[in-house]
């Protein structure tokens, strides 16, 4: 024993230096990669300065030279900010691709209008800050655009000011990342894009009345001072009519989990979720209580409902396959599992979390709820089959039986939702096994089951505090007892034959008195 706990130690000293050189390896990567992607946008800037400039002139003069280097330096601070912001955005490829190819697309079309000599106020900005809204977060988004509100601005031909162009188009910007934070419907985009319409319109009209009025007594002169804003009010409605028009391919292009797609996948009539009720019937309601539990939980802490509604009816989606071998769906017949050795049992209840991901990229469900479909187990250890190993082997306190052979491969939690849907699951399944159920053993089950999870570190990555996990624990308790609350027992109200009269029309005889407790 001794040898082999020593032995043990050098396996843990090895793995523990192997995982510092693969941090070490990666945050060298991570900053070989930034500063790649640094030099790419860099050039990216000074290709399409050299673009814009082709065709006018032979070479640059002082004031293009002294705008491009602004933009350059601006465009580097961008980058560090963003990447400080968002790293996954530079440290992704695919991402980081479709980051640029917004940009080249949005600056590109705004030259092509550029050189029709359409109104500037018609350039889709508001839609690349829509669509960066959905796909990055917000701060992204508000930094992107109001970068490249600067960068149109002064590229933007006369007699436009690029004072006022920036300004303008950064506000429409503002309005329109706040505005797609909970898209419910694919028409939303459009009165987004009408309130981005007005606020620019209201815009371009201050900047007027702070001009001046000198030939204002012209008959045209309304018809003047209001073209710049229609201008305005149409760019704003132009790109929510494109968002609109694109919103389902991209979210699927930019992997984006809109509310709207939220909906969608939470509607009871979803063809998955009917797979998931004809196939494995006893899943589904443990399904629905898990769901109950982890959205409640969720509420309680502020966080984002609907992902955890999401996440638990689709966390065992994979159980579809062989769904005779969970607890769930087998009934009061023998199970399955008494058949088989501890080793294959564990083989194939742990496939439920590969086949389930498998399944999920096949329907093409969103990236974060196929990621919750592992992370709801973490790296728990299968204990049912991990103890009636180490019992077959005669000695479950010393038994040659490792728990990392019984564990799940992960990941662990990364956010707060899949970290409720993890508890969720294991509080949901315990709680349908207690005798005589009441508020205080709830709360012994949730108490006892976030203890285990804290000290095995499922929880130590996914951000919540221990202020959370209390709220998760009261809201637990408080879900689970209104599930299985108790039933009036009412009295025999005889409903015997022999105390039914078949012609009730005839009333012979009193009627019998029936005292119901009102306790």
């Amino acid at each position: 024993m001794a040898r082999k706990g020593k032995s043990k130690r050098i396996d843990e000293f090895l793995r523990s230096r192997q995982q510092g050189q693969e941090v070490v390896l990666r945050e060298s990567t991570r900053q070989a990669n930034l500063l790649f992607r640094i030099v790419v946008t860099v050039l990216l800037v000074a290709l399409l300065l050299l673009l814009l400039n082709i065709g006018e002139k032979d070479e640059f003069q002082r004031e293009q030279i002294g705008v491009a280097g602004l933009l350059t330096m601006v465009t580097v601070l961008g980058v560090l900010v963003i990447n400080r912001i968002q790293p996954a955005l530079f440290q992704s490829t695919a991402k980081f691709n479709q980051f640029v190819l917004l940009i080249v697309l949005t600056v590109s079309l705004s030259w092509g209008m550029f050189a029709l000599n359409w109104p500037a106020y018609l350039l889709p900005l508001p839609a690349l800050a829509m669509i960066a809204g959905l796909a990055y977060s917000s701060m992204v988004a508000i930094l992107l655009c109001g970068g490249l509100a600067a960068y149109l601005a002064l590229l933007a031909p006369a007699p436009y000011e690029p004072f006022q162009l920036a300004v303008t188009l950064s506000l429409g910007a503002v309005v329109s990342v706040l505005g797609v934070r909970n898209v419910r419907k694919q028409s939303q985009p459009v009165l987004i894009g009408l309130r981005v319409g007005f606020v620019q319109a209201v815009t371009v009209i201050c900047f007027k009345v702070m001009e001046d009025f000198s030939g204002s007594e012209d008959v045209g002169f309304l018809a003047s001072f209001l073209q710049d804003p229609g201008y305005a009010l149409m760019g704003g409605l132009i790109s929510g009519g494109i968002v609109t028009s694109l919103l389902p391919q991209i979210e699927k292009i930019f992997d984006v989990l809109t509310e709207r797609r939220l909906l969608e996948l939470a509607d009871p009539s979803n063809q998955l979720l009917h797979i998931l009720r004809t196939r494995a019937p006893g899943t589904f309601q443990h399904t629905l209580g898990v769901q109950q539990l982890a959205r409640q939980a969720t509420e309680a802490i502020g966080g984002n409902v609907l992902l955890a509604s999401v996440g638990a009816y689709y966390h065992d989606i994979g159980k579809i396959y062989k769904p005779e071998y969970f607890a769930e769906n087998m009934g009061q017949d023998k199970s399955i599992h008494d058949q088989l050795r501890p080793s294959m049992s564990k083989l194939i209840i742990m496939s439920h979390v590969k086949e389930g991901i498998i399944f999920a990229r096949e329907e093409k469900l969103p990236q974060q709820i196929i990621d919750m479909i592992p992370m709801h187990h973490g790296t728990t250890v299968v204990e049912f089959f991990y103890h009636k190993a180490r019992l077959e082997e005669g000695n479950e306190e010393e038994g040659s039986t490792e728990d990392t052979e019984y564990r799940y491969p992960g990941p662990k939690p990364t956010f707060p939702e899949a970290g409720i849907l993890m508890l969720a699951d294991a509080v949901e399944a315990i709680s349908k096994s207690v005798q005589d159920p009441t508020p205080v053993k709830f709360r012994e089950i949730a108490r006892e089951m976030i203890r285990k999870r804290i000290f095995d570190g499922q929880l130590d990555e996914c951000q919540l505090t221990m202020a959370d996990l209390y709220k998760i624990e009261e809201s637990f308790e408080a879900t689970l007892t209104n599930i299985n609350h108790g039933r009036v027992e009412y009295p025999d109200i005889g409903t015997g034959k022999e105390d039914i009269d078949p012609d009730p029309s005839r009333g012979s005889g009193p009627e019998p008195e029936v005292e119901l407790d009102a306790s």
